[in-house]
């Protein structure tokens, strides 16, 4: 009898494997399209296309398992946690996976593109740099202070020898993090294929770090500049200056580092030569290639119509006390409610945990039109919270405060309620309150805030 070795020998051939492959991978693709899982901003299409430009196959005919690990990973952290990053993430590195064992291992610039682009970086971007932006407006203030200027910073208004000049997230200019982030992986990418070298790994860390205080400095030089100079954000010169700033402070010297970087022996090496197990990946692991891309498919068929509608499993979350009586009580989403009545309007929107990016009112009320002016953090009945005023062209202006609870504890902090929440004191909602004049917005502060 004649013994068959199967052990280097696939079930499916390499064209009927990769027929499959293409087919399971292209039906994700549009699964996640129709469901909402991707974002449809602009700089996210320009993102993709901007992590193809950044592959560089470093050892062709080589292919590697690392991406099936880390894609098998966000899978069960995606089945576990309700988060669109997680889903994003297990997709991307499915396909980096399968490309990488098809044409050969390759360069980390699309992996940190990919990182770049998820939903939650951008929203965390935004939620987590308007404290920051506040202090910005603080330095901005007392630098031109130090320069005997009249000014002083009131939240994120900076008042300036009798002008106010409002730090929005516009005028902050913190939508450029990923305009600039997405320049230096792209960069990297170029100089690496061009150069036949890499980075090492510790100057890659520096690489990032180096960008992200480039970008703290560009910020905050552009808001005392256009204080200064009086520039308006209809003023054209307004967009003109942070270009100008983005390329003199950022773009100009990422070149320059990263050239340096790539020419030195002490920040850059050769390209590696091959390693890994060889790519008749084809005969040996189509079956993981088949199986992997299946199995996210079958993951997100399974519990993606729940996530697509993610909202939906939103907790229902507490009510606070101090509510007037005379509130009517509304549901205008899933897992969110609405108190008004003629002087007050408030929401109450659960959080589903510390990977979530929540409800805040700072992209929330952006949505409805309005700005935020004036916002500054305030303490009352020993709870601080944030209040600003909404302003709409055309509109009057509304007062609104809000802040994190849990019925136990309230902040202000993302670092606080998250960092509570993963510690198992969680429960918390985003409470929200507005009012047309800050006299009754006060009044009923202090009725809720002082009820514990």
């Amino acid at each position: 009898m004649r013994l068959i070795n199967l052990q280097n020998k696939s079930i499916l051939s390499p064209a009927a494997g990769n027929i499959l492959g293409a087919i399971f991978l292209s039906g994700l693709l549009l699964y996640w399209i129709m469901a909402g899982y991707f974002r449809s901003d602009a700089l996210f299409m320009v993102g993709l296309a901007a992590a193809g430009g950044a592959v560089v196959i470093r050892q062709p005919g080589v292919g590697s398992r690392r991406f099936a690990w880390a894609a098998w990973g966000f899978i069960a952290l995606s089945l576990l946690v309700p988060a669109r990053s997680f889903h994003f993430l297990a997709l991307v590195f499915a396909l980096l996976y399968t490309l990488e064992n098809y044409v050969g291992k390759i360069n980390e610039a699309p992996v940190w593109i990919a990182l770049l682009l998820t939903a939650g970086a951008k929203t965390m971007s935004i939620v987590l740099g308007f404290p920051l932006r506040l202090q910005m407006s603080e330095n901005a203030a007392q630098v031109l202070q130090m320069l005997g200027k009249d000014a002083r910073a009131a939240g994120n208004l900076i008042l300036f020898e009798g002008r106010e000049f409002l730090v929005d997230s516009a005028c902050a200019g913190l939508q450029m993090v990923e305009v600039s982030f997405l320049f230096c992986f792209l960069l990297w990418a170029l100089l690496e294929r061009s150069s036949g070298r890499q980075l090492r790994r510790p100057a890659q860390g520096i690489i990032l770090l180096a960008t992200g205080m480039m970008l703290l400095i560009y910020n905050q030089l552009r808001i005392i500049f256009l204080v200064i100079f009086a520039i308006p954000p209809e003023d054209p010169m307004h967009d003109a200056v942070g270009l100008f700033g983005l390329t003199l402070y950022v773009f100009l010297p990422l070149y320059g580092g990263l050239k340096r970087a790539f020419v030195s022996e002490i920040w850059s090496r050769a390209a590696a030569t091959k390693s890994g197990h060889a790519l008749p990946v084809l005969q040996r692991g189509m079956t993981i290639h088949t199986l992997l891309p299946a199995g996210i498919l079958w993951g997100m068929a399974l519990f993606g119509p729940a996530m697509a509608l993610e909202t939906q499993t939103a907790p229902t979350g507490f009510v606070p006390r101090g509510i007037p009586s005379d509130c009517v009580r509304e549901t205008p989403a899933p897992g969110i409610t609405k108190y008004v009545n003629g002087a007050l309007l408030i929401y109450i929107k659960p959080v589903r945990g510390w990977y979530d990016t929540e409800h805040t009112p700072l992209i929330c009320w952006k949505g409805s039109g309005y700005v935020f002016g004036q916002v500054q953090e305030r303490w009352m009945g020993g709870t601080n919270y944030y209040m600003g005023v909404l302003q709409k062209k055309g509109a009057p202006d509304y007062f609104t405060a809000w802040w994190f609870d849990n019925g136990r504890r309230r902040t202000v902090s993302q670092a606080g309620w998250r960092w509570l929440d993963m510690c198992g004191e969680g429960g918390f909602s985003l409470v929200n309150v507005t009012a047309s004049d800050p006299e009754t917005l006060e009044k009923h502060l202090k009725i809720m805030l002082n009820n514990n």
